[in-house]
């Protein structure tokens, strides 16, 4: 499957949200081609909210809302998005919804020869425990989000936002200013962040890496515990 490309990182999440409402196994490789900075959807109720957003727009990085929580995460053609979307068995942690993404692409990025870790990245943004890493810089950052099925199974989201290239030096000002309305201490820096076209000859990234990561992700849908997901698909 190749990389869907969405006019902006608002249709992306979209179609995100339209798969999991379907609660049906499903993989979702996409990028935006305008950029923004997309944030929980909590973040709207917050005072100044209107302000920041226009602020943001004037600077060329408009802000758009997602369900799930975490941090700011800039979207545009430097960014893909893995999306899983996946039944859990009964008895699953979040835990490993996590370690079935992360995996999926620490695999991929294992065919050429990159190793990677997981850990948070002090000054990254949208910093966590599952964050994918390179050499202690981060590649990716993973988020999710679950509501119930009945029959004590769950229906899982669960999403990567990989840094193919590296966004323009004008995000990371707005990024300041975002995560600072939220309460943040520390300003997400560039140098703290990795990648692809960092990591992969120039030829290869990031096209050559799609294939591997819906293989990856697809091997580990078919292997989850207690649960047959031969009805993945691509969408």
């Amino acid at each position: 499957m190749i990389c869907v490309e969405f006019q902006s990182a608002a249709d992306g999440v979209a179609r995100e949200e339209a798969l999991f409402a379907a609660g049906k196994p499903a993989l979702l490789l996409w990028r935006s081609v305008e950029r923004g900075i997309v944030v929980p959807r909590s973040r709207g109720r917050r005072p100044g909210f209107v302000g920041l957003s226009m602020a943001a727009a004037r600077a060329g990085w408009p802000l758009m809302l997602r369900s799930s929580g975490g941090g700011a995460v800039p979207q545009g053609p430097g960014t893909i998005n893995l999306a899983i979307i996946t039944p859990m068995p009964v008895g699953a942690r979040v835990e490993e919804g996590y370690r079935l993404i992360c995996g999926a692409i620490s695999e991929a990025l294992m065919r050429f020869e990159v190793a990677t870790e997981t850990g948070s990245v002090d000054a990254a943004f949208c910093d966590g425990a599952w964050n994918v890493t390179v050499g202690q810089r981060k590649l990716a950052g993973t988020a999710q989000r679950w509501r119930p099925m009945g029959n004590g199974q769950s229906v899982a989201l669960i999403h990567a936002a990989i840094v193919a290239a590296h966004p323009p030096a004008s995000i990371w000002p707005v990024l300041s200013q975002v995560e600072a309305q939220a309460g943040g201490i520390t300003p997400p820096r560039r140098e703290v962040h990795v990648a692809l076209d960092e990591l992969l000859p120039a030829a290869m990234a990031p096209h050559a890496l799609q294939g591997a990561l819906m293989r990856a992700a697809e091997d580990r849908l078919h292997h989850l515990p207690r649960r047959s997901l031969d009805g993945a698909a691509a969408a």
